[in-house]
């Protein structure tokens, strides 16, 4: 099976976020199978879909740094995109994509494991990450797009630690310090794990042979189509549009809180953060017992279908608090989404943690 290798120059972030999108539109259309390679050519923070961003951006000094802050079409959490890695995009046809988000992660990344361990590095696999002794060096995430799925990855080559740390929100700068020390104890790299960084043309192609060894499949190099290229561009711009980038901010202007407070005898707002295998964050508002607005947010991936968690939150408008889990159970069941980061069970006991708050137990 003949596939595309694609190397592109360095790209700013509303292109990176972009280019996989372009891809997946040409494979679904029945192009070839595409596996996508570049980086960052200055740093930006990358929020997944999923969150909000004034929970998790140090907005002021991004703002004061001019580093751009973008929202991604892939769920995760946020991440400090910067040219200290090196990124893949691998865009394949649904019907060849494994149907479990465990066996589409074993399947696209055992390539790039196997050219980490050809520098001598231990990398294993562990869910959507690649880890050396338990420090992530690679982190990947996966979606659909129509008649393709996308898995998108990196290797980290290079480390900014104090970077990172300074564009995360925190609870404070005691903690940013604590941050950016733990950082360097769950992060890692090549150059830390080897004292050097390879040429991204070698590495390039290793993944080549990796891929080709790996799917039994042969790569022809190639270029973006005129096509692909002026979608890309079209996505790019769309992503430079703030009612994008705050949209889920923006979706819920009245549930800003990481607390709960009782506002009067028959209102109480209400937020917590639940640790499935990823995390749930949840801010309710109820009213007179019933859940007046809710929102969903973390950094899980939803593979399908899209838009799941916004028509769950609409579903869950003007439900009696006492009756919430059956609404959960129905769209669960009608719709069946394939989540990677939490379950069905997950969600109900982060709602049930937050409904057992003293203030939200004051007015149901």
């Amino acid at each position: 099976m003949s596939w595309r290798f694609i190397v592109l120059p360095p790209q700013d972030g509303y292109h990176m976020v972009t280019s996989f999108v372009s891809v997946a539109d040409y494979v679904s259309k029945g192009g070839k199978n595409t596996l996508l390679v570049f980086y960052a050519d200055k740093p930006f923070v990358n929020v997944g879909v999923h969150q909000e961003v004034w929970l998790e951006v140090n907005l002021e000094f991004t703002k004061k740094m001019g580093i751009p802050v973008i929202r991604r079409d892939l769920g995760g959490g946020t991440v400090v995109i910067t040219p200290g890695e090196h990124d893949y995009f691998i865009v394949v046809r649904a019907e060849e994509a494994p149907s479990t988000p465990k066996a589409l992660y074993e399947k696209y990344l055992t390539p790039v494991l196997n050219v980490l361990r050809s520098y001598g590095i231990k990398a294993e696999l562990k869910d959507q990450d690649i880890v050396v002794n338990g420090k992530k060096i690679s982190g990947n995430g996966a979606m659909t797009y129509d008649k393709a799925v996308v898995v998108t990855g990196n290797i980290l080559l290079h480390l900014d630690v104090d970077l990172i740390s300074k564009c995360v929100k925190v609870p404070s700068e005691k903690f940013r310090d604590k941050m950016a020390k733990e950082m360097s104890e769950w992060l890692t790299s090549v150059e830390k794990e080897i004292g050097y960084i390879p040429p991204r043309d070698e590495i390039n192609k290793r993944l080549k042979e990796e891929f080709e060894k790996w799917l039994n499949i042969k790569f022809e190099d190639a270029t973006l189509t005129p096509e692909e290229i002026q979608l890309w561009e079209k996505l790019a711009r769309e992503k430079m549009n703030e009612e994008w980038i705050y949209y889920k901010d923006n979706r819920h202007p009245e549930l800003k809180t990481e607390r709960c407070v009782k506002i009067n005898n028959s209102v109480a707002l209400c937020h917590v953060d639940y640790k499935a295998r990823k995390l749930i964050r949840l801010t309710v508002k109820i009213v007179n017992k019933k859940i007046d607005e809710i929102s969903i947010s973390g950094d899980f991936f939803v593979m399908s279908p899209k838009g799941f968690i916004e028509e769950l939150e609409d579903k869950l408008k003007g439900v009696e608090v006492t009756k919430y889990q059956e609404v959960i159970r129905k769209m669960f069941e009608e719709k069946k989404p394939v989540i990677f980061g939490f379950t069905i069970d997950d969600l109900i006991n982060a709602m049930e943690e937050l409904i057992r708050k003293p203030e939200a137990q004051e007015v149901i």
